[in-house]
């Protein structure tokens, strides 16, 4: 790079002076290449008498850039390096893989063991090196970021980092991301031109539609993995499949009949084609969403269901039942045996659920104060979740990385289930004495919590604390909630007042701040 005097090189911009001119002309040269202008970004070098790499830079970058790799390390006499071994070492582990790839094992073995090895820079390396030469394993040169290697290795000022311009403005709109208390929009509606506040208007609020067909109280309901349905089932024996129509409403598609107790739970499969539905101590079916048609059931002789979920391909269904026992069934009916899970419980199980990976059986009992993770791979129970209080029911986030457990005594506590279990948010405000109320996550990221409650409102939570949210509307108490996965800004709760409420942005208040 050009000798800059002092003052030259010390001169700044920006209000506060922190910006020297020089590295920020840099950058914006780079920008500028990085983007496909080389005329421009040339013009720029020349104009601000500022180029991008001093001479010996472009020319060590040019050379390892065609792969010269016996050049490209003597080009390095030029430079002040820290540590030029370990700059030679990632040097030669290229010139390696060239050699391989040619099928010149001979000049391979000759890097590893006249050049490389006498670095003595890092012998684990050295053997994993060696080992690819024996299994004839090529590591691809080209899909490694060299230069961005390289950088961490010499002197900050001497080679640019590719696209700091990027860097620095996308770590702008991260942290205005990050720090947006009230953040439920999409990633598409930030920019670079105004700061970034969310505020309350941007979480649902207002009741854009309210749902009749059920005649009986509305236990559950379940939005589909697409967005695009939503099911819910009730005390009235059955389910309904609502479809969402071209103007955004939901539309009655098929009414489930033909259960004789009420329907305690709908449940999608993966693909979103067919549903599950789970009576109160009575049997589970199968149901084709397309054609509204039942298609199977699941029982047991004298044992009724108390929960039930998909497998997570879809290829099976398990219920949790009314004699203490979790039961897996192929989707044809046959039952698959699994020995731990046949085990008599010491309480009844109110609450099951498969990880979408297949691994994990997540249950937990009704008069228990313990969650327990069964692993299927190796047929036992590997993880367990102890609370002090009776759990009601719970939910897992999409990721299967949290988990919500509503309590009796009027809290939800969130855990973090990725590795050992962990709890990080305690929740409360909401109302339960007598029913199970169930809670969601939701909206950007799944970092909001949505609630029902029996005083006929629905709590919103984006932390501990008081909620951000209470909506009010329904006339009795509220079930349970399902936060849309497709459509940030819309949820929707289901009340023992017979209704579904749809919730989406109040109009009114998202045109101004708050």
């Amino acid at each position: 790079m050009k000798d800059l005097g002092d003052s030259e090189a010390m001169e700044t911009i920006g209000s506060k002076g922190l910006v020297k001119k020089s590295e920020f002309i840099r950058i914006l040269i780079d920008a500028l290449s990085s983007l496909g202008f080389a005329d421009i970004a040339a013009r720029l070098e020349n104009e601000s008498k500022t180029p991008l790499h001093s001479s010996i830079a472009k020319q060590f970058l040019e050379l390892v850039k065609h792969g010269k790799w016996d050049k490209s390390i003597d080009a390095l006499q030029g430079f002040e390096l820290r540590d030029e071994k370990a700059v030679r070492f990632l040097l030669l582990e290229q010139k390696f893989f060239e050699f391989l790839k040619t099928d010149n094992v001979a000049g391979a073995l000759r890097t590893l063991r006249d050049e490389m090895e006498p670095l003595a820079v890092n012998k684990k390396r050295i053997h994993e090196l060696a080992s690819e030469v024996i299994s004839a394993s090529v590591e691809d040169a080209e899909s490694v970021r060299l230069v961005e290697r390289l950088q961490s290795l010499f002197p900050p000022a001497v080679i640019v980092p590719e696209r700091m311009l990027e860097y620095f403005l996308e770590n702008h709109i991260d942290l205005e991301r990050k720090y947006c208390f009230h953040h439920n929009v999409v990633d598409s509606d930030l920019s670079l031109f105004s700061k970034h506040q969310c505020g309350k208007r941007k979480i649902p609020s207002e009741t854009v539609q309210i749902l009749e067909g059920h005649s009986d109280e509305v236990w559950f309901l379940k939005f589909s993995h697409d967005g695009k349905y939503l099911a819910s089932s009730s005390k009235d024996h059955s389910a309904i499949i609502w479809e969402m129509n071209a103007e955004g409403k939901f539309l009655m598609k098929h009414k489930l009949e033909g259960h004789e107790s009420p329907v305690v739970a709908v449940l999608w499969s993966p693909d979103d084609g067919q549903v599950i539905t789970c009576g109160e101590n009575e049997v589970i079916k199968r149901w084709d969403v397309g054609s509204g048609d039942f298609v199977q059931s699941y029982e047991k002789d004298g044992v009724g269901s108390v929960s039930c979920g998909w497998f997570y391909d879809g290829s099976g269904i398990v219920g949790a039942m009314d004699d203490r026992r979790i039961y897996l069934w192929n989707l044809d009916g046959t039952e698959i045996q699994q020995e731990q899970e046949q085990e008599k419980r010491a309480q009844m199980v109110s609450d099951v659920a498969m990880t979408s990976d297949g691994k994990w059986v997540i249950s937990v009992g009704r008069e228990q104060r313990e969650i327990s993770f069964f692993n299927r791979e190796t047929g036992r129970v590997e993880k367990v979740i102890q609370e002090k209080d009776m759990i009601t029911s719970f939910s897992l986030s999409r990721d299967n990385k949290h988990l919500l457990i509503d309590l009796i005594t009027q809290k939800i506590h969130a855990w973090s289930i990725e590795g050992e279990p962990f709890r990080y948010l305690k929740l409360e405000g909401h109302k339960r004495s007598r029913f199970i109320i169930r809670s969601c996550f939701g909206g950007y990221g799944e970092t909001f919590v949505a609630s029902g409650s029996e005083d006929s409102q629905v709590y919103i939570w984006r932390s501990g604390g008081e909620p951000c949210r209470v909506l009010s509307g329904h006339s009795g108490a509220v079930n349970c909630v399902s936060w849309n996965p497709t459509d940030i800004h819309m949820l929707a709760s289901a009340s023992d007042d017979r209704t579904i409420r749809i919730w989406g942005l109040d109009d009114k208040e998202a045109a101004c701040d708050d």
